[in-house]
């Protein structure tokens, strides 16, 4: 694993932390309730992939659950930013969290 040297210079308000957990997440438009798999977290932000695509701007809740019982799921608003279609045909879904709870 390479190591972040004293001179690197982190281009995010925030480092991002490579998460491999559930997310469950959810239309507040229409109450539809869709499964994915979280890539990573920030201090303000989030990636998942998910079989269904979503749209740009598009307002979400999303419920990213912990294997570990001492620590509780985080749930939060979530507003789309970025949706990517990849080759095994899910999608990479990047946004902003807008209210954690």
């Amino acid at each position: 694993m390479a190591s972040i040297g004293s001179d690197y210079d982190e281009k995010r308000n925030f480092i991002r932390m490579f998460v491999n957990a559930n997310v469950r997440i959810i239309d507040p438009a229409t109450g539809k309730e869709y499964e994915g798999q979280g890539k990573n977290l920030s201090g303000d932000g989030a990636m998942f992939t998910s079989k269904q695509s979503f749209n740009v701007n598009q307002k979400l809740n999303l419920q990213i659950s912990s294997e570990l019982s001492k620590l509780a799921s985080l749930n939060a608003d979530f507003e789309v930013k970025r949706v990517q279609k990849l080759d095994n045909g899910d999608y990479e879904v990047g946004g902003t969290m807008l209210d954690v709870k």
